[in-house]
């Protein structure tokens, strides 16, 4: 039996209750100095703006938005939130390099009717989301058939120095209705076709008069635009070339006189104006249009899978239209006109031209009359459903696509485990 304890003077010991009390109190004050404080990234200050859906169509969509610097750009979507697997580019890049803009353009190919699609941008490899922190989203709808007896919009932009503004943005903006949007050839000419414009609230074909206002904005490579204030009237073509950073109002009749008086006092020849030759064309049922002598009949056949055939009249001017009742097919198809010239023989006229697979990219070279042809950003044939709904915002936050890790919570932690395990070696 040993006495030591008795006669010989002990350390004294904290109980164990206490020591471990002490030591969960400290846990509990580093977590709540160190873990629950966010550190902030510098990204989530970054924002896009101006973020809109633009040229909606049941098989594609086109977004535009600006930054404030010049940043590389494009968007991840999919049909699930959680798996956005698909990329869309910007329409200007390249597949091995991305370009720096300030106003970007990127189109969501190959879309399925009728179906719900969610979608983020990537701006300099940081991702950009809705302010809740989720993906934005739109809904496509079922096919619609479109009519209009309207010419393309087209026109010219040029630099102040006179060289052609080309890959620039152009955006035609009617009242309550969807945006459409195309960018510029390399002669700085453009064309957006009339017959797929949507209306914002019923979801269904907008039919446009002549006298209807409208705004069309073009944003090139340098942080300015040009904004034009027209009527439908005065854009087949616009009446003159647009420098780009100069703004133009072309409602005052007067300013577009001479170029009215022009068109009209034009002598009618015998002549298929749209389709031109072998164009390739993103929608099935496109503009056919063309001149003969006023008030002459006019026989159309489109020849291809299936025949079609009609009878027009032209007008008091010598304008013909023929309006389809149905898609056209993709493929080549052959145009023939029969019609009689001023002194009553006949006169037969060809074009061909192909409609393009549905998100085949379409891209053909303008005219010398400033008449460009289609190009990818147009899809004339749109069509989302009542139910559509877009979650865009004009400023959004980003976040880093990449996010790095947060070592203090960690280090707070590892260091509360070990002043745990030295209390419980002094306790026992």
């Amino acid at each position: 039996m040993t006495y030591s304890k008795y006669f010989f003077p002990q350390d004294p010991k904290i109980p164990t209750s206490v020591t471990i009390g002490v030591v969960l109190l400290l846990i509990f004050f580093l977590a709540g100095l160190f873990g629950l404080t966010p550190i902030r990234s510098k990204a989530s200050k970054k924002t896009v703006r101006q973020l809109r859906l633009v040229s909606p169509s049941h098989n594609q969509v086109s977004m535009y938005w600006q930054t404030d610097a010049k940043e590389t750009g494009w968007l991840i979507y999919g049909q699930r939130e959680q798996v956005l697997d698909k990329v869309a580019l910007d329409e200007r890049d390249v597949q091995d390099k991305r370009n720096l803009f300030y106003y970007h353009f990127a189109i969501l190919k190959n879309l399925e009717p009728d179906t719900i699609y969610f979608y983020k941008i990537v701006s300099n490899n940081q991702l950009v989301e809705a302010k809740d922190g989720r993906a934005f989203s739109f809904k496509t709808p079922s096919n619609l058939s479109f009519a209009s007896t309207l010419s393309p919009a087209y026109g010219k932009i040029i630099k102040e120095n006179g060289e052609p503004l080309k890959d620039s943005i152009v955006i035609l903006f009617f009242d309550k209705a969807y945006p459409i949007a195309t960018l510029s050839k390399t002669t700085g000419e453009w064309l957006i076709p009339l017959n797929s414009i949507l209306d914002k609230d019923t979801m269904k074909a907008k039919m446009v008069d002549l006298e209807d206002k409208l705004t069309i904005e073009v944003f090139g490579d340098e942080i300015k635009k040009t904004q034009i204030i027209t009527e439908v009237s005065h854009i087949s073509p616009l009446p003159q070339t647009v420098i780009y950073g100069k703004n133009y109002n072309f409602l005052n009749r007067e300013n577009v006189l001479s170029t009215s008086i022009e068109s009209k006092t034009r002598p009618s020849k015998i002549e298929i104006l749209f389709p031109k030759e072998e164009m390739i064309i993103p929608i099935g049922n496109p503009l056919i249009k063309g001149t003969a002598i006023p008030g002459s009949e006019v026989a159309v056949t489109i020849d291809s899978a299936k025949s079609y055939s009609f009878k027009t009249v032209t007008d008091r001017e010598g304008v013909w239209r023929v309006m389809l009742t149905e898609q056209l097919p993709p493929g080549l198809h052959v145009l023939k006109l029969v019609t009689k010239d001023a002194k009553g023989r006949n006169v037969q006229l060809t074009r061909k031209f192909v409609i393009a697979k549905s998100g085949e990219q379409v891209l053909a070279a303008a005219t010398e009359e400033a008449t460009p042809t289609f190009t990818p950003t147009t899809t004339p044939s749109p069509s989302l459903t009542p139910t559509v709904f877009i979650s865009l915002t004009p400023t959004v936050s980003i976040t880093p696509l990449v996010p790095g890790t947060n070592f203090i919570p960690i280090g707070a932690a590892s260091a509360s485990l070990i002043i745990l395990g030295l209390g419980i070696l002094l306790a026992f």
